[in-house]
């Protein structure tokens, strides 16, 4: 090698492993002294695997301002990239702030659900687009040479594999992806501070457009945005593409005070053949949203989403938290999103905090078809509360009607069909 591989966390070895990744198909990082600093970011080449021993840790120096590892090649793509072990630290608090929680130049503030922003420091990285330092700005295009906080960023690869690794203190998204096919992820903690400045915008997974045939599986600890987010269309700032998400399965996410579970997210893409089971935790803005988010654009497009085995409840925000938004039911269908099958079996929820519905459709809504079965609901709370609190439009609701509930002592009642819009039929399942 032309370069020292270090691995005490002082030298920089950011030359040493990209040299490896040049130069072997197969690369195995021996367990370090004490961590691999690295730079720069590192990129993999098709038909590369690179392995780590489960604890050795990757950690982005000081004012690096740049995700850890992408794959080399996003114009014409790659393929069968594995990449297995490590913890990756993306030591937030030494970068560049979360753009999103930044104010413009004027001091202004664009997000409106915000009570405070930052000013935009000094030292802040130049936008590749425009040439000065930047707030989040949805008015400028992707650039993939973008400050973001993200600590891996992987866009279009055909064949991707990722297993048995902890993401440690994003800046905002731990991994995105854009245009990945035929992956599996499995076997992933979360490890989060509170962020920088604050625990905002820290997704887990982040799937941008034409995402498609993937099994996610393992995914632990907690994330101060969605844990997962299949977002067919993102603000365009910060998405690599926009398009149709399809056919993925998520199997186990364990995650108590989390923002969300997963994120829905169209705005005229489709986003379908997607089974989310064996979720267990809280979460203090939804747990599965179908969301729209961008109101100006047309209605979000949902079908054949299967949700099971979901042992979930809310949770409370943290203060640091600098968003103020509202509390949403656990299953949340946001006005402007349409809905084709949804069908959610075994939701158990034990509620001690938040007087929100277990289903939400609002208004402006629909879902064709609303298949229910295995239910149960116990409330704590002095409030009451719904097992489906629809305001939209219901084509048909397949239920039963038998819903197990449990009020505890000084608790209010529970409803469980609170119809404040319209069901065309109800069909005993």
């Amino acid at each position: 090698m032309n370069h020292t591989l270090y691995g005490d966390g002082i030298h920089d070895d950011t030359a040493a492993i990209q040299e490896m990744l040049d130069t072997a198909n197969c690369v195995y990082l021996p367990a370090a002294k004490n961590c691999y600093l690295i730079s720069k970011t590192l990129r993999i080449h098709s038909q590369n695997e690179l392995h780590l021993d489960r604890f050795t840790e990757v950690k982005l120096a000081a004012k690096s301002n740049c995700p850890m590892l992408t794959n080399d090649d996003h114009a014409n793509g790659n393929k069968r990239i594995c990449i297995t072990g490590g913890i990756w630290n993306g030591n937030n608090t030494e970068q560049a702030p979360n753009p999103q929680m930044l104010a413009d130049s004027d001091g202004n503030a664009r997000n409106s659900d915000a009570h405070k922003r930052m000013s935009i420091p000094a030292d802040y990285p130049a936008d590749p687009v425009t040439g000065k330092a930047e707030a989040w700005n949805p008015n400028i295009a992707y650039h993939p040479d973008r400050y973001y906080g993200v600590i891996w960023r992987f866009v279009n690869v055909d064949g991707f594999e990722v297993q048995n690794i902890t993401l440690k203190n994003p800046v905002s998204y731990a991994v995105q992806c854009g245009n990945v096919r035929n992956f599996t992820i499995e076997h992933v903690t979360f490890d989060y501070n509170m962020g920088n400045p604050s625990p905002d915008n820290m997704d887990g997974l982040h799937f941008d457009g034409f995402c498609r045939n993937g099994f996610i599986r393992d995914l632990k600890g907690a994330c101060y945005d969605d844990l997962l987010a299949f977002n067919a269309e993102d603000v365009a700032v910060d998405s690599p593409g926009f398009g149709p998400i399809e056919n993925i399965v998520v199997d186990g996410i364990f995650a108590d005070r989390c923002h969300s579970a997963v994120r829905l997210l169209s705005c005229g893409s489709m986003v379908r053949n997607i089974t989310i089971r064996n979720v267990y935790g809280t979460f203090y803005r939804y747990a599965i949203g179908f969301t729209h988010f961008m109101r100006e654009l047309p209605n979000g497009k949902f079908d054949n989403i299967t949700l099971e085995n979901l042992h979930i409840g809310k949770a409370l925000p943290f203060e640091e938290d600098w968003n103020r938004c509202p509390d949403w039911g656990l299953i949340w269908v946001q006005e402007k999103a349409d809905v084709g099958a949804l069908k959610i079996s075994g939701f158990h929820r034990i509620e001690e905090t938040t007087a929100v519905a277990n289903i939400e459709i609002e208004k402006d809504s629909t879902v064709a078809q609303l298949t229910l079965d295995d239910i149960s609901l116990e409330n704590h709370l002095i409030q009451p509360l719904s097992v489906v609190q629809n305001s939209g439009f219901i084509g048909t609701l397949v239920f039963n009607g038998v819903c197990r509930t449990v009020t505890a002592e000084g608790a209010n009642q529970i409803t469980v069909i609170d119809n404040r819009g319209v069901i065309e039929n109800r069909i005993k399942g």
